[in-house]
């Protein structure tokens, strides 16, 4: 438990790399497990492999390893649970898009890699490099590279849409902020701080709000032991 206190931020922010979205697909795993080809979860009719789950699981470990940190077999674990509900958050958030008509063209993935810094080492972009990175050191073929880009955007684009119905008020930034220490003292000062947090988590509460609101409506299954 001590671990989870000592590296609480490190973690969240790993495990939140993968679930804001970003251009770097699932690393290279370490894994060799017989049930590679079993389901973690279940989506309505969409399935999450165990293959992916360990694969990017092994990515987060790595990345909390070249910070210093230990990794054992509880840390795995629970790596292991927070990566499978940032996948499972995902499928839903991309269900939830192509439902509401949204989607992600050809030309954006094509500009988000041709744009990327790591796939032009002398300032332009070059296939050959980006083929072999993507072979290479994420493990996948650029067309499943490509693939998870354009489901990380596309959720990221719902998200986006579901966020934008939810704005704060002065009055209740400043009536939050009273709630929460008492008075309004230093209100002034700490406000710009204070409405980003309370933003922040308004923001969580009305995407899990609407994960909930999901859930009632399509089967989500999750086999994780």
């Amino acid at each position: 438990m001590s671990f989870f206190i000592k590296h609480k931020k490190s973690i969240l922010l790993v495990t939140l790399a993968f679930f804001l979205g970003s251009i770097v697909y699932l690393g290279l795993s370490a894994y060799s497990r017989s049930n590679y080809k079993l389901n973690a979860a279940q989506v309505g009719k969409q399935s999450i492999t165990y293959r992916d789950l360990y694969r990017l699981t092994e990515q987060r470990a790595n990345q909390l390893r070249n910070q210093g940190m230990e990794v054992d077999e509880d840390v795995m674990k629970f790596l292991e649970q927070q990566t499978l509900s940032a996948l499972v958050s995902e499928e839903i958030l991309n269900q939830a898009a192509q439902k509401a008509g949204l989607h992600v063209s050809d030309y954006e993935v094509a500009y988000d890699i041709q744009t990327a810094p790591w796939f032009a080492p002398e300032g332009k972009f070059d296939k050959k490099v980006y083929e072999y990175a993507v072979k290479s050191t994420q493990g996948v073929t650029p067309a499943k590279f490509e693939e998870q880009l354009r489901r990380d955007k596309l959720a990221n684009r719902f998200r986006q849409v579901l966020y934008s119905f939810y704005k704060l008020t002065p009055a209740e930034t400043k009536y939050s902020y009273e709630v929460q220490h008492g008075s309004v003292a230093g209100f002034e000062e700490n406000q710009k701080d204070f409405q980003s947090a309370l933003m922040d988590t308004k923001m969580q509460t009305a995407q899990q709000a609407f994960l909930d609101d999901f859930n009632n409506n399509v089967k989500v299954k999750t086999f994780l032991e």
